[in-house]
């Protein structure tokens, strides 16, 4: 471990004291990956294992701390690991290490390697056969220390299995099964996984989906969309059942939410909005509340797995949360002095950072709800953190555990930009939120005690999102520009768009290997020709003089609008395109939780299900053979 990670702390410390004070030489330090690869293979003293670091931690080949490990013997100063040819960096090396230790290939062959490591071929006959022996004194169990009565000896074998290491313990005395095949697995079947094979579906009946959709939520068995007139938002609950065919051509099950019919739009809202059209209109229940102008819809919609929605952009500077079946407000938080600009939940829905204008981003605690329909707090109901009086004794005390609060908090404030916050999320297996404004850049907190940890230098960001493998993913309006960081603010890449298109929408897969974007045209250049140098020919044509239209030229994403675009988060690179029609600009978009589904909602109101028909029929087969019999297959047993 300290002969791999020397170069990074604590470990730098720890190996000084290892070797009594000061480093070991130079020529036997971790300088050079090709020297330790041939020294493992040749060298039969050499038995180190690597270390996970070296498949996500690129610092660990770095030296960021500037540190003096000395010369070699070939006058040589230590630095930097030198890198295989196959490598373009560090960070390149790490990613392509990790896609090597997660391949096929090694999938294929990792009980062989249990069954020398922990398994049957780790002593006795089957690892002399196997060429697995080591010294005797790195087995457990082989040498007790506390009998051996020389001091000077117990010491030397205390030394020597300290420095030499230990063999583990045996786990297994038969061997170890063979992982299955990925592509039996089912549920990591995703569409970046198999891109080719995903064919568009079309829901029925759109006029009863409830869109364009500001923000879709995909679950086992419900599908829940909010408009685009959030947070004064129209709430729909569909069911359905992904992959599981419905006997007609559909590789999955969707039932509409129940709606009334109405011709008209109501008192109330015909005193905010335009007269109803005439003809029939199917209305769903709606969130009752004053919104801010000059906010965007899909910054301010956020749904829990528990399939409740949490809004921002309310007059009174509050965050609601609301139910997906009748758009009641359960709960009203308060502690921003402003408008919420944005909100963001974790993957597990724990915890919800928000964005204000004014300047701050606040994280706030989710409790899931324990009874649906117990705890209901109406939007009058006191803020947050303040105590209600009790004046029934043990009754009252009871209805207050009852009704803890949903939203805790605000747990911290997160301090640092200067101005309206655009964009912000948040991932609590990683313990970071990151945040954006115009003019603070990219800042990265942490999710255990508020603290400003990073600011990406120079970074200007419009949408941000943060992939589980801890990739932050920029999207810069001005610039249109699409860039990927460490989390120690590390670039990894950079791609460009045209000017003449728009991201509307950002998701990553659940493995955090791929990145999905929604791409808009933009007619004329949009509402993007102040960020760009134009000059007017003689002949009244218009020329972008862009500076990085030339050095950029290699890293485009030239894709026709309105699409989806697959990306592969390490490089950019588009692997996949799926195109839609003109006139189909992408309001918001959805994944299912193993990401063998993806909901888009058009501004056209379509509401379109990419997924592989495949997939579905084997899902069912695998049913079948379990007995399994459902209402999603009468159908086809019928039949």
């Amino acid at each position: 471990v300290l002969y791999y990670l020397v170069r990074v702390e604590p470990f730098t410390t720890l190996a000084i004291q290892l070797q009594g004070g000061k480093f070991d030489h130079a020529d036997r330090m971790f300088s050079d990956i090709s020297a330790t690869w041939n020294g493992v293979l040749e060298d039969m003293s050499d038995v180190k294992e690597l270390v996970p670091e070296l498949f996500y931690l690129p610092e660990a080949l770095t030296n960021e701390n500037s540190i003096d490990f000395g010369t070699t013997q070939l006058g040589e100063k230590l630095d930097t690991v030198k890198l295989p040819a196959w490598a373009e960096s560090p960070i390149d090396f790490i990613q392509k290490h990790r896609m090597a230790l997660e391949s096929e290939y090694v999938s294929a062959h990792l009980h062989e390697w249990i069954d020398l490591i922990f398994g049957y071929k780790q002593r006795g006959k089957e690892a002399v056969a196997a060429n697995n022996v080591f010294f005797y004194i790195t087995y457990e169990g082989t040498v007790d220390i506390d009998k051996i009565s020389d001091p000077v000896q117990q010491r030397a074998t205390q030394d020597q299995i300290t420095y030499f290491g230990q063999t583990p313990s045996q786990l297994l005395t038969v061997p170890h099964m063979k992982k299955m095949p990925l592509a039996e697995v089912l549920h990591l079947q995703t569409i970046f996984r198999n891109p080719k094979e995903v064919k568009p579906y079309v829901v029925p009946s759109p006029d009863r989906c409830n869109l364009p959709a500001a923000a879709i939520h995909a679950s086992s068995d419900t599908v829940v969309v909010v408009d685009m007139n959030a947070p004064a938002a129209h709430v729909a609950q569909h069911k359905w059942q992904p992959n599981t065919p419905d006997g007609q051509g559909t590789p999955f099950l969707f039932q509409h939410a129940k709606t009334t019919t109405s011709s008209g739009g109501g008192t109330f809202m015909r005193m905010f909005k335009a007269p109803a059209a005439t003809g029939e209109e199917w209305q769903f229940p709606q969130a009752v509340t004053f919104s801010v102008s000059g906010i965007r819809s899909q910054a301010i919609v956020s749904i829990t797995c528990d399939k409740e929605i949490i809004t921002g952009g309310h007059a009174d500077n509050s965050i609601r949360l609301i139910s997906s079946d009748a758009a009641k407000t359960l709960e009203t938080a308060y502690a921003h002095c402003a408008p919420v600009t944005c909100v963001s939940l974790s993957p597990d829905s724990n915890y919800l950072v928000t964005g204000s204008r004014d300047t701050t981003v606040l994280l706030w605690r989710i409790h899931r709800a324990l009874v649906s329909n117990s705890g209901v707090i109406s939007e009058h109901s006191p803020r947050t953190g303040t105590p209600s009086s009790n004046s029934s004794g043990s009754s009252s005390i009871l209805t207050e555990k009852d009704r803890r609060r949903r939203i805790e908090g605000p747990v911290h404030v997160l301090r640092g930009h200067r101005s309206e916050i655009l964009s912000c999320c948040v991932n609590s297996d990683l313990g970071i939120v990151v945040s954006c404004s115009h003019s603070s850049g990219v800042l990265l907190h942490s999710l255990r005690r508020g603290r400003l940890m990073r600011r990406l230098d120079g970074v200007q960001a419009h949408i941000v999102c943060l992939s589980s493998e801890g990739i932050v993913m920029t999207w810069n309006e001005s610039k249109h520009t699409l860039s990927t960081f460490t989390l120690n603010g590390c670039p990894i890449a950079e791609t460009q768009l045209s000017y003449f298109c728009s991201v509307s929408c950002l998701e990553i897969s659940v493995d955090g290997r791929s990145a999905l974007i929604g791409i808009n045209s933009l007619p004329n250049g949009g509402s993007y020709n102040n960020s760009l140098n134009l000059h007017m020919t003689k002949s009244g044509v218009v020329d972008l003089d862009l500076e990085s239209e030339e050095t950029n030229e290699k890293n485009r994403i030239d894709v026709p609008s309105p699409s989806l675009c697959f990306l592969d988060i390490h490089t950019l690179q588009v692997f996949h395109v799926l195109k839609l029609e003109e006139g189909q600009d992408i309001t918001a978009v959805a994944l299912n939780k193993d990401n063998t589904n993806l909901l888009v909602s058009t501004s056209n109101k379509q509401l379109i299900i990419f997924t592989d028909p495949a997939l579905s029929l084997k899902v069912v087969d695998q049913m079948l053979k379990l007995g399994w019999e459902g209402d999603g297959l009468r159908p086809l047993i019928k039949s």
